[in-house]
Formats: C-alpha cells, structure tokens, sequence
C-alpha cells in the first residue's frame, strides 16, 4: 500500500493547471518516440503565445518523480517536442501555452515503438487498485493497426505472455495489450470469473458492472485506443489457462460489440451454457438471469476454444472438485465438453475447437497457434469435440479455387496421417499434414499462389487407408 501511495503522489505531481481556453490544438494524449510538432488552433495563429514544455518520469517500481526537462520555446504558432521514453519509467510531457490572460494544457505520455513497456490504468471505482498493462508498439505502428488483448494465466504474469505476442506483432503490425490483475488485490474469482460476486464461486451479492474486471478490460481497450487514435477501435482477444476462464466467460456475461474475434486457450474449466447446473459451472444463480435467447446470441459469437492435445495432466493448478470433473478428467476433455454443449444449444453453432496437436499447458506454442490461426485460418489444429467419423473422406471447398481452398478431411482411428498435394503427373507439390491425429474432423489451408493454373490432386493417407480428389486451380 504504500508504494500504491506514494504512486498517487506522483502522479499528483502530473496535474496540469485549469485550461480558461483552448489555445493548444488538441492530439492523441498517448503518443511514440517522435519530434512531435504541438500546433495552435486557428483562431490563436498570429497571435502571441508563450510555450513551456515540462518532461516529468514516474520510477515503474519505486514511484519516484522526477522533473527532466524543462524548456521555453518562446512565441509562435507552434511549438517543437522531442518525445523521448526513459526506460522503466512512464514518461509524461505536459504542454503550457498562454496567450494574455488565456491558458491552456495538453499531457503526453510516450512510448517507444519495437519493445514492452507500461501503461497505468485508474479505475475509476478502485482507485486504489490500479492496473498495469504492458503495451507492445510494433515499428511499424500507425494510427491504423490493429489491437490485440492478451489475458494472462494463473501465475499473473502479463509481461511474460505479452512478450510470447511480440514476433507475431512485428509481422502483422499489431498492437499488443497485456493488462496484469495482480493476486493481491484480484483473487482467482475476482479475475477469471469477472469479479461479478463480492465472494468466490458466485458466494455473496452480485458486483455492479463498472466493477467488473471484463469491465475494466474493456476500459482499458479503449482508454487506449483513445489515447493512440486509432482508427478502428475494435480488437481480438486472446487468453491462456486462467485467461482463457476470463475470456469466454467475458463473451457470455460481458459481450463487446467491438470485439471481432475471442480465443480461449487450455482453460482449466468452464461455464458451460447450461441452465440447469450452478454458476460458475453452469449459468443457475438466483442473481443471474440467463434465456435461453442469450445462450443462443452467445453460440453465436466468434469464439474459438484452443486446447492442447497433449494437455492432459491432473496437476496441482487444475480444478478437481466434482462439478469440474463432470466436464473432464483433464483440460483437452473440458474443452471438448464445452463446445458440445454449445451445440447442444444451437446446432449452428458459430464456435470454432482448434485441437494444437502435441502442445501440453504451454502459453507460448498455443499463442504460436493462435497467431497462425488469426493469420491464416482454421490450419490442420481444427477438430469438432463431438466428430466420431466412421468413414474416412476427403473434400475441398470451393472448386474450382483461386489462390487457394480449404480441404477438410476425417479420420476413424488414431494413426498416422498425411495429405499431400501431387501434380497430374504424380510430382509431389506440398506437404499440408504429415504427423500422428487423433480421431475427429479436421481442416486444413492449400495456398497455390505460387501454382499455375491447372488441375492437382490431394492425397489423404491415414493408417493403411488413402483417398484422393481433384482440385482446380484457375487464375
């Protein structure tokens, strides 16, 4: 608590005197290293203005302040800043400009592009409770990248998991958010299940909605893409283990319309859409009223649940209560739970199940496969929980294509499978699938932009069995 205190004493020190005009033509408030130029509105150009820049830095461990710049630029219609980052600092830039009588204010904080730095969000209604968030600016940042939220796990370590996000940021020019709910002040209820009850499990009274942490979350999405300017405010969200509990649990008790796209990866347990069984593992509380049309609008979401194929341990961090245990003796058979009872509901389930095959409860590979789904689609992780394929088949979709198709294929048993893509003359092209499957429906991307036109052949081999059909390449 007391460097809580002694941070918001130093964040006190920030407070900028009351504007009695607006002399300073207003910017984004979060802002990369740049020489940046701080202009007049057009009613002041011409006019006497007197300029002061103030750089202020907050120690990020011991909240000290600290004063590091101070320079009058004397009069004009504009004033030069050089927006520099002091590491592990925040780094504040307050703006002055004064006209006769009139005042006016503007406050920067910088961030430098191509590393992980951090953000301080105040909740307005914990205000002794605010939250760090590590934000990753690809080099390439502009007003026009996309977002990406990143939920951690139970070790409460956003830094690590926003770092496992940097080298797909930097090859899609992705912004990355890593908010930490640290345990001291968010217990494992307060975090993974939303903060919706002042007790655990449901216990207690039902939290107003501005206390929720799917609440805060989406505050903090928007504070800063506010304060960066963005043009699209919108943004995926990814969460791993713990994170994973808080993602699908924020797309069915908080859904965001500005959410495109939610991952849950190897959750430990569900809230599965079920209103017969008890809150958190079902949706029954005496507080919460869920319809079956809400079920039916949650089906309907972009909701993608990951799960390793390897991630079948019982170990100390998973739930083992009887009520967990009906979905699973483990975290790959609860995700297959999960998603068939969302069919269940609704037959036209939206929901995608990407199975990482041989991935065990590791953050960093299923953030691989998470990257590689966003990038490329549903890949040959994809697998419906509830697919028992007697037959083995083999289809693509469309045919004729251009550059490229899905090919879905299932599979009886556990063996050994391959698809590969041949010419008509029986050259092998490309190799799509070539390791040991589990039982299920799969698919898969054949990208031919390199291929000339014409007709190739696709290959499923699994166990002793092999099938193939025709495809056709038109450009």
């Amino acid at each position: 608590m007391r460097t809580v205190a002694k941070l918001f004493l130093a964040l006190m020190l920030l407070e900028l005197p009351s504007a009695s005009a607006q002399i300073i033509e207003k910017m984004s408030s979060l802002q990369p290293v740049s020489i940046s130029i701080v202009k007049a509105v057009s009613s002041y150009r011409g006019k006497p203005i007197d300029w002061r820049v103030v750089c202020t830095t907050i120690d990020e461990i011991s909240s000290a302040s600290a004063v590091v710049g101070d320079t009058v630029r004397g009069t004009g219609d504009s004033v030069q800043v050089r927006l520099i980052k002091y590491d592990t600092k925040y780094t504040y830039y307050k703006i002055l400009a004064s006209s006769g009588s009139a005042k006016d204010s503007l406050q920067l904080q910088v961030f430098s592009k191509g590393s992980m730095q951090k953000y301080l969000y105040q909740i307005p209604v914990y205000s002794s409770k605010p939250v760090p968030v590590y934000i990753y600016l690809p080099p390439s940042y502009s007003s026009s990248s996309p977002l990406l939220v990143v939920m951690h796990g139970i070790d409460r370590n956003a830094l690590s998991y926003g770092l496992a996000w940097t080298s797909f940021a930097t090859a899609n020019n992705t912004i990355v958010l890593a908010p930490e709910f640290n345990a001291t002040d968010w217990s494992s209820s307060a975090y993974g299940q939303g903060n919706m009850f002042t007790g655990s499990d449901g216990a207690g009274s039902l939290n107003v909605k501005e206390r929720w942490t799917f609440t805060i979350v989406k505050d903090i999405e928007r504070n800063i893409s506010r304060g960066l300017g963005l043009l699209d405010s919108s943004y995926t969200i990814w969460g791993h283990s713990a994170g994973a509990q808080f993602v699908h649990r924020m797309v069915l008790f908080a859904p965001d319309l500005m959410m495109k796209t939610a991952i849950a990866a190897n959750a430990g347990w569900y809230t599965a859409p079920d209103t017969a069984t008890i809150f958190p593992w079902g949706v029954k509380h005496p507080f919460l009223t869920v319809k079956r049309q809400d079920l039916i609008d949650y089906t309907m979401r972009n909701l993608v649940v990951m799960r390793g194929t390897a991630d079948t341990l019982r170990d100390s961090d998973l739930n083992v209560d009887s009520l967990s245990d009906v979905q699973g003796r483990n975290r790959y058979q609860r995700a297959g739970f999960f998603f068939q009872k969302g069919k269940e509901v609704n037959s036209a389930l939206r929901w995608l199940l990407l199975d990482v095959v041989g991935s065990g409860h590791d953050y960093r590979k299923m953030a691989t496969a998470a990257g590689e789904y966003l990038v490329k689609g549903p890949t040959t992780v994809q697998r419906e929980a509830d697919a028992s394929p007697r037959n083995m088949l083999l289809q693509n979709y469309p045919n004729p294509f251009n550059p490229s198709t899905t090919v879905q294929f299932s599979i009886p048993a556990t063996s050994r499978t391959s698809v590969m893509i041949y010419s008509m003359l029986g050259e092998r092209i490309q190799t799509l699938v070539d390791e040991t499957l589990l039982p299920g429906v799969y698919t898969v991307r054949f990208d031919a932009t390199t291929l000339a036109s014409g007709v190739y052949v696709c290959r499923l081999a699994s166990g002793t069995r092999s099938t193939s059909v025709k495809l056709m390449l038109l450009k």
